[in-house]
């Protein structure tokens, strides 16, 4: 079984943010079909900020890998700041 990562909750919010905020700069860019993509990604992961097991983070691994394929580099990446960066203090 995977460890998961320390602070899991926060890390989950603190992407969930930065999507909800790359989301509205991608509608005022009107890229519909993106922010379409974006939400389907970010969707599943509020069900898991309280109680979040290994096999949901291969679930939440496998949604935020689809968006970051279909759209490569962007400048925020989702999955690292799942599983490598610490969530901000504040944000």
């Amino acid at each position: 079984m995977n460890q998961l990562p320390d602070k899991i909750a926060e890390r989950l919010l603190f992407i969930i943010y930065h999507g909800l905020s790359e989301i509205r700069n991608l509608a005022l860019a009107s890229d519909n079909e993106q922010i379409a993509d974006l939400a389907d990604a970010l969707e599943p992961l509020a069900r898991y900020v309280g109680k979040c097991s290994a096999e949901d983070m291969d679930l939440i691994r496998f949604a935020l890998k689809g968006y970051l394929t279909k759209y490569p580099g962007r400048p925020f990446d989702y999955s690292a700041h799942l599983d490598l960066y610490s969530p901000p203090e504040r944000f």
